[in-house]
């Protein structure tokens, strides 16, 4: 089983940008509020939206496990740059502080249960990674079943 891995470093390229792009964004107050959907969204609408990206820019005929393959790739490629970012930009811009400042006015939820660690970043960063494979894979099956539909 072959993929083509021009296509999946353009996808994941693409879909890094976009990753970085809703990371920073969502580190601003006010945008944070407003787009709170979308960044909620983001987690499985990214690596679906890079799958599918990976079968768009794939030449030629593809089976629908090499799209998947393709796809997955991409996808926990966005996945990873995404948890990681956001992980950073949130740690960098005090957010964290913030919630625990906000958490530590609540009766028996002490601020040391709550802290935030190297730990809990690698948590974050596998499951993302996971479900950017996961939903990845679902977009790159998703776009060969597209095209079809589109050619009849």
């Amino acid at each position: 089983m072959t993929f083509n891995m021009n296509s999946v470093i353009k996808a994941g390229g693409i879909g890094a940008a976009i990753a970085l792009l809703l990371a920073l964004l969502g580190a601003i107050p006010l945008l944070n509020c407003l787009l709170m959907p979308l960044l909620c969204l983001a987690w499985f609408a990214l690596p679906v939206t890079t799958g599918m990206l990976y079968g768009y820019f794939t030449p030629g005929k593809e089976t629908l496990g090499e799209s998947a393959l393709g796809g997955a790739l991409s996808g926990g490629f966005a996945g990873f740059v995404y948890a990681v970012i956001n992980g950073v930009v949130g740690a960098a811009t005090g957010g964290v502080a913030a919630a625990f400042q906000q958490l530590e006015g609540i009766e028996g939820m002490p601020m040391e249960a709550t802290s935030f660690g190297l730990g809990s970043l690698l948590v974050a960063v596998c499951i993302s990674v996971f479900a950017g494979l996961l939903f990845g894979a679902i977009g790159g099956v998703l776009w060969p079943m597209f095209q079809g539909n589109r050619g009849r």
